[in-house]
C-alpha cells in the first residue's frame, strides 16, 4: 500500500469513528441516519452535479450506480437497528470487523488479486484484536465469551451490517471502472434516504423534528463525516488493492471502541485496550505490506 493511500484511509477511519459515535448518541437511529444523509446529499450535489457534467454518466455507470444504492440502503438500515440493541464498542467491531475477515477471501476469488505474507498477518492481526475486544475478563470461562455473543440479537445485526460492508465495499471498487468517488458517494446516499424514509417517517415527522431540534450540529457534523470518509477510501482504492485498504481502513475500531468506553460509560476498558493494540499493530502491518 502507498504511503498516500495509507493515510486517506487513516483519515476516513477516524471521520468514520465520528459519525458512528453520534449515531449511537442519537435517540432515534433511523431518524438521525436519514437526517444527516440528507445533510451530505444536499452538500455533495452541486461537486457531483459539476463532476458528471464535465466526465458523463453512462448507462452502465448508473446501473452499477442504483446497485450500490440498494446495498448502501441496506447497510444504513441494518446499522441503525444494530445500535438500537447493542454498545458503540461492541457493534461497531463486529461489524466493521466482519469486512476483514470477508474482503481478502472474496477479493482472492472474485477480483483475482493476491495477499502478500505481510498483509495476511496483517489481517490476522485485526481480526484477533476484533476478538479480544470482547473479552469480558481474562477467566477462562470468559476468554472464549465472544462465541456466545452470536446468540445475541444485537450481534446477528451487526454480523449482517458487516455483511453489507463486504458487499458495498467489493460492488464500489468494481464501480470505480464506471463513476468517480463523488458519482459512487452521491448513488449511496440515494440509498439511504430511499430505504430509510418510511421507517424514519413511519407515523409522522416528530422523530426527525426532535433529532434536528436536540442535535442540530451533531447532524451537520455527521453529515459532513460520513460522505468524506467514504470518498477517502474511494480514493485510496483507485490506487491500491481492496484486500488491503478495507482491512486498514478498520483502525475506526480501536476509536469508535474507546469512545463507546471513555465518552458512553461503556464497560470493559481492559479488554478494548488489548484488542486495540492488536488491530493498530495490524494496521501498521498493513500499511508497509508490499
Amino acid at each position: 500500500m502507498t504511503t498516500a493511500a495509507f493515510l486517506l484511509v487513516l483519515t476516513s477511519a477516524f471521520f468514520h469513528a465520528t459519525w458512528n459515535f453520534f449515531l449511537k448518541q442519537s435517540s432515534h437511529k433511523t431518524a438521525f441516519l436519514w437526517s444527516f444523509t440528507a445533510v451530505s446529499f444536499v452538500v455533495f450535489l452541486v461537486p457531483m452535479v459539476a463532476v458528471t457534467a464535465v466526465k458523463g454518466l453512462t448507462w452502465s455507470g448508473a446501473g452499477f450506480g442504483l446497485v450500490s444504492a440498494v446495498f448502501h440502503g441496506a447497510y444504513g438500515f441494518s446499522l441503525a437497528r444494530s445500535y438500537q440493541l447493542g454498545d458503540l464498542s461492541s457493534v461497531y467491531p463486529v461489524s466493521r470487523g466482519v469486512g476483514p475477515a470477508l474482503i481478502p477471501l472474496a477479493a482472492v476469488l472474485l477480483l483475482d488479486e493476491r495477499i502478500s505474507p505481510w498483509a495476511g498477518a496483517g489481517i490476522g492481526l485485526v481480526i484477533a484484536g476484533i476478538y479480544v475486544i470482547h473479552v469480558q475478563s481474562w477467566a477462562l470461562r470468559d476468554v472464549f465469551q465472544p462465541l456466545n455473543a452470536l446468540r445475541l440479537p444485537a450481534t446477528r445485526a451487526a454480523l449482517i451490517t458487516g455483511g453489507f460492508i463486504t458487499c458495498y465495499s467489493l460492488w464500489d471498487k468494481a464501480a470505480l471502472d464506471h463513476l468517480t468517488p463523488l458519482g459512487i458517494n452521491q448513488f449511496s446516499l440515494i440509498g439511504y434516504l430511499v430505504v430509510l424514509a418510511p421507517l424514519a417517517f413511519a407515523a409522522n415527522a416528530s422523530p426527525v423534528r426532535s433529532e434536528w431540534r436536540e442535535r442540530k450540529w451533531s447532524i451537520v457534523a455527521a453529515g459532513v463525516c460520513a460522505p468524506a470518509a467514504y470518498m477517502l477510501v474511494l480514493a485510496a482504492l483507485t490506487a491500491s488493492r481492496v484486500s488491503y485498504v478495507a482491512p486498514t481502513r478498520e483502525v475506526g475500531i480501536v476509536l469508535g471502541a474507546l469512545a463507546g468506553v471513555l465518552f458512553l460509560g461503556e464497560g470493559y476498558g481492559a479488554s478494548r485496550l488489548a484488542g486495540s493494540a492488536l488491530i493498530v499493530a495490524g494496521v501498521l502491518t498493513l500499511g508497509v505490506a508490499p
